[in-house]
This record gives C-alpha cells, sequence and structure tokens, in this order.
C-alpha cells in the first residue's frame, strides 16, 4: 500500500509539474566505466518509476512463488505431526490395554514429526521391559537422552524405576543416588528412592530422606513413623550381622534421645543383643528402660538373661513394683527370684501375678513349686488351672 502510494504521487508530481517544464527538458548524463547514457530529465524520471515498478513486480512473483513453497511444506509438516499423533494415541491405547508389542510398534511410529517424542521413548522402554526385552528398553532410554538432553530427570527416573520393577535394585539404587547428586530432593525422585531404598535395605539413607518426604506430603505421619521404625530395626539387624553387639550398641547411641527408651525399639535391640550372648549389655539397657516404662515386652525379656548376679535387676523391679503392681512386672520378679534360687520370694510374687491376670506358663511354675516342698494336691490344682488357660 505504501509502494502504491509513492507510484501515484509520482505520477500526480508529473501531471502537476511536467507543464511547467514543458520546452526545458533539461539533460543527464549516466556514466559507468566505457559505457555512457545521455536522457532527458523528463525520460530519466519515467525510467525511474517503470524500474521501480518492476522491482515490485519481481517481489510480488517470488513472493507468491515462496509462498506456496512455504504452504506446501507446511501441510507436509502437519500431515505428519497428524499421523505421528495418530500412531501416539494408538500406542498409548494399546499399552493401556496391554497389548505391549503394538503399543511399542506405534509408539516408534509416533517419534517421526513430533515433538513431544520424548514421552513416546519413554513408554515404548516400559511397553520393551513389558515384553522381557530389557535391551529395547535400554535403547530406547538412551534415544530419548540423546535427542532430549534436558530431560535428564525424566529420563533417568523413568529408567530407575522400571529397573526396580524389573527388580534390578542395585542399579535403581545407583541411578536414584546419581539423580539426587544433580537434582536434589524431587518429589517424583523421593518416592522412588524411598521405594528403592527399602528394597536395597539402605536404611541410614532412608532416614535421611524421611522429612523431605513428609514435608512435601509424600507420606502421612503414620507412614513416616512406621518407616522410621523399619530403618532402625534394619539398622540393628546389619550392625548385629556386620559388627556383632558393639555394632548394635553404637546404632543404640546414634538414635534420637526420644527413641533410645521407646519399648518398640529397645526390644528388638535387647533381643538381639541376648542372641549375641551380651547379656551384661542387655540387662544395662534393660535396666534404663524399664526405669522408664515397665513395658510387658521388655519385662519379659529381662527373664531370659543369663547373669551371674540378678540383684541389681531384681533390686530396680522390686522398687518399681512398690509404685505400682503390675500383673507383668510380678510375674517377672517370680522368674527372676526363680534363676536366683530364691523359691519363696518367687512363689510369692507368680501368685500376685496369676491373681491379677491368670497366665499358664505362671501357673506351671507354680505348680513347679509345689512339687519341690511335696505339695501334691496344690501342684495339682496349679496344673489344672495352667491347662483350663490353655484350652480357652
Amino acid at each position: 500500500m505504501i509502494r502504491l502510494a509513492i507510484i501515484v504521487a509520482i505520477l500526480a508530481a508529473g501531471l502537476i509539474v511536467g507543464p511547467g517544464f514543458m520546452g526545458k527538458q533539461g539533460y543527464v548524463l549516466v556514466s559507468a566505466g566505457s559505457y555512457t547514457i545521455e536522457t532527458t530529465v523528463t525520460v530519466f524520471l519515467v525510467a525511474a518509476v517503470l524500474f521501480y515498478v518492476l522491482l515490485l513486480f519481481i517481489e510480488w512473483l517470488l513472493g507468491r512463488i515462496f509462498g506456496i513453497s512455504h504452504r506446501t511444506r507446511g501441510w507436509f509438516m502437519g500431515r505428519r505431526r497428524r499421523k505421528a499423533l495418530n500412531y501416539t494415541q494408538s500406542g498409548m491405547q494399546a499399552l493401556v490395554a496391554e497389548d505391549y508389542a503394538n503399543a511399542e510398534k506405534m509408539l516408534l511410529k509416533g517419534t517421526k514429526g513430533n515433538e513431544l517424542a520424548l514421552l513416546n521413548y519413554l513408554n515404548a522402554a516400559s511397553a520393551a521391559q513389558a515384553q522381557g526385552n530389557d535391551e529395547k528398553r535400554d535403547s530406547y532410554l538412551q534415544q530419548a537422552r540423546e535427542q532430549h538432553p534436558a530431560a535428564g530427570l525424566a529420563v533417568g527416573i523413568t529408567q530407575a524405576r522400571l529397573q526396580y520393577q524389573q527388580g534390578e535394585f542395585e542399579q535403581a539404587l545407583a541411578g536414584v543416588q546419581a539423580l539426587e547428586t544433580t537434582y536434589g530432593h524431587q518429589p517424583a525422585l523421593l518416592k522412588l528412592q524411598k521405594d528403592v531404598y527399602v528394597a536395597t535395605g539402605q536404611w541410614q539413607a532412608l532416614l535421611g530422606i524421611l522429612d523431605s518426604l513428609a514435608n512435601k506430603n509424600l507420606i502421612s505421619a503414620e507412614e513416616k513413623d512406621e518407616l522410621r521404625h523399619q530403618s532402625w530395626l534394619g539398622r540393628f539387624e546389619q550392625a548385629a550381622h556386620d559388627e556383632g553387639s558393639d555394632g548394635l550398641i553404637k546404632v543404640w547411641q546414634a538414635l534420637p534421645r526420644k527413641d533410645k527408651y521407646n519399648p518398640a525399639l529397645l526390644l528388638p535391640l535387647c533381643d538381639r543383643l541376648i542372641g549375641l550372648k551380651a547379656h551384661k549389655e542387655a540387662q544395662q539397657l534393660l535396666l534404663e528402660g524399664l526405669d522408664k516404662e515397665a513395658d510387658p515386652g521388655l519385662l519379659l525379656c529381662a527373664t531370659r538373661l543369663q547373669l551371674s548376679d540378678y540383684h541389681p535387676l531384681l533390686a530396680a523391679l522390686e522398687k518399681k513394683a512398690k509404685k505400682e503392681s503390675l500383673p507383668e512386672l510380678h510375674s517377672a520378679l517370680g522368674r527372676l527370684y526363680l534363676k536366683e534360687g530364691k523359691d519363696e520370694q518367687a512363689e510369692q510374687h507368680l501368685q500376685q501375678a496369676v491373681a491379677q491376670k491368670p497366665e499358664p506358663r505362671d501357673y506351671v511354675l507354680l505348680a513347679e513349686l509345689a512339687e519341690r516342698r511335696k505339695d501334691l494336691d496344690k501342684a495339682n490344682d496349679y496344673y489344672k488351672h495352667s491347662l483350663a488357660l490353655a484350652t480357652i
């Protein structure tokens, strides 16, 4: 439009000014090298306008030619995108329907001309693994990584998750550790780390991410407590296997202060110490734990100790019994007095225990004590009570 206005303006100027120059044609000389052109001003101006119009025509013609080429190219590109989208949709539908072979085929076809080919490769990797072809799986993931370098987190998580699902736990562990180093605590990565750490027994690493999992609302408070408990039990098991009783004590010392005497953790710890014949170490921990709470499990664990001197343990429990008369406490005292060889005190506490909460095992111990003093009628009576409870 602007160019047309320029031409019209030039022509109008010619019509207005032209008559004034009638008979005054002027003279124009153009020289270029050995060539010269001589003409009047009027002819020169007309020639300039015609040359400009010729340039505009050439520009228009080229625009039409290349415009058609651009539209043609756009049509072909749009057609490729539509085909890629159709293949991708078919592949995803087949994947959901668990038709993995067809899903893999369609998804790979959908990578051509698809700006979102990354998703096709990731889902094709899943389809390949579902068919038991781990080599193809890794090949598709590698292509995704090469074609989309910025998608390292997505590709890495997909690979580690597929390895975890395939039972390749060590490879999955190496993958999530590398991803954490590069990308930090990403939500999807945290969830995968939790599963991989449990599967590989990386209990210390699991303890290290529990707060992040909870803060991002990826686990509930109840699940966090369960995982903490599972992690510490796992650490006890590893320490007992690798380092013995000294390793167990080190792990106990690493426990948060509020957990050191938690019966749910202290009991399995003492169980393992007793299993390692570390009775003195177990006694010390039990004394400290029972001083805070007369937990039935800890009391029963105390009766399993094999000591040369039960006096410190008996004295602590007697002191506890004066403050709170619990059947489990009296039962434990009775059994410990039996180990100490003090039958009279044992019988007194066992009788108090069955009076509050009858237990078959306590009645059996009372029967054995009655037999020792030749009181067979009493012994038979205790055995009857034991059998009656055992059949309930």
